[in-house]
């Protein structure tokens, strides 16, 4: 998804009580939206922490929801990467882990006040992992359609038709009162949505099949992006697509905003509402003083 509005829609909806104690300026946190997705290039566990191949668990007939799944994750780590339960990814489990580590960085054990860059780069995370859990494709082993002959199908869900829905001044998400809603639960939440996303696929792809067949000669043009022309799905492909997937793209882009301020929300709520302070800067002046004698 498009990460960085994902999370500025999701600011939106925190009550103003919480945007001010997190010191209202959201804007690195908008920033730091698309750092998972950086660290697949220098971290080679990162690309599993944004999916779960819920199909291939399936067929491998492991019990995704009891600890036989946690206990064959112990003892095959290490071992031959051909029978790691990693290779499925670790989606669900990245999830709790993230929302453990935003309460820790809002509530620091050593009673220091929280440092805000620190819930930022955790807030950030929890909201990228969480957006991607509402990605029908990231919930199975055919991610690209690589299995069906259907590659780029993945880029054309979450990345293209969100661009062009972005772009329409009329795509608005309903109003949210997250009163209103279901407590975000880091345990269950998480296997909630990738559920949901999971039972997308077939459509999805039977959708890409009748959308390739109907665009295959007229459904790209030229689109300038930046200083180059590329080809792109044209609006009028795009609003194809929007029909053929029963119009569903949006709504699911604006459910996953409200679930990641949902989750913000609690973690904020489970560490005590703290207020949180941007670090103080030090000049350079300041720390030589701290080395001078005193008078």
């Amino acid at each position: 998804m498009p990460h960085r509005q994902l999370h500025a829609r999701a600011w939106t909806l925190l009550p103003f009580e919480m945007r001010k104690a997190w010191g209202n300026a959201p804007q690195p946190l908008f920033a730091l939206a698309t750092s998972a997705d950086s660290r697949k290039h220098t971290d080679s566990l990162e690309a599993a922490r944004h999916y779960l191949d819920f199909d291939d668990l399936e067929n491998e007939s492991i019990d995704i929801w009891g600890q036989r799944w946690r206990e064959a994750e112990l003892a095959l780590a290490g071992g031959d990467t051909s029978t790691n339960p990693r290779r499925f990814g670790v989606l669900p489990w990245q999830l709790e882990w993230t929302y453990r580590r935003l309460v820790l960085a809002l509530s620091p054990p050593d009673s220091l006040p929280p440092d805000l860059p620190r819930v930022q780069r955790a807030a950030a995370d929890l909201g990228h992992y969480l957006a991607d859990a509402h990605v029908p494709l990231h919930t199975s082993g055919n991610y690209d359609g690589q299995r069906t002959n259907q590659r780029g199908i993945h880029a054309l869900w979450e990345t293209r038709a969100l661009e062009w829905m972005m772009l329409n001044e009329r795509r608005t998400c309903p109003p949210c009162n997250l009163s209103d809603r279901a407590p975000y639960d880091p345990i269950w939440t998480p296997w909630q949505v990738i559920q949901e996303s999971h039972a997308m696929v077939p459509d999805v792809l039977e959708a890409h099949l009748v959308w390739d067949s109907l665009c295959q000669k007229s459904g790209m043009g030229f689109q300038r992006r930046g200083r180059t022309m590329h080809l792109a799905p044209t609006p009028e492909a795009m609003d194809l697509w929007d029909s053929l997937t029963f119009r569903s793209t949006w709504p699911r882009h604006c459910l996953a905003a409200e679930r990641v301020a949902l989750a913000w929300h609690g973690a904020w709520l489970e560490a005590g509402k703290p207020v949180l302070s941007t670090p103080k800067r030090v000049t350079l002046w300041e720390q030589l003083k701290s080395y001078l004698p005193l008078q």
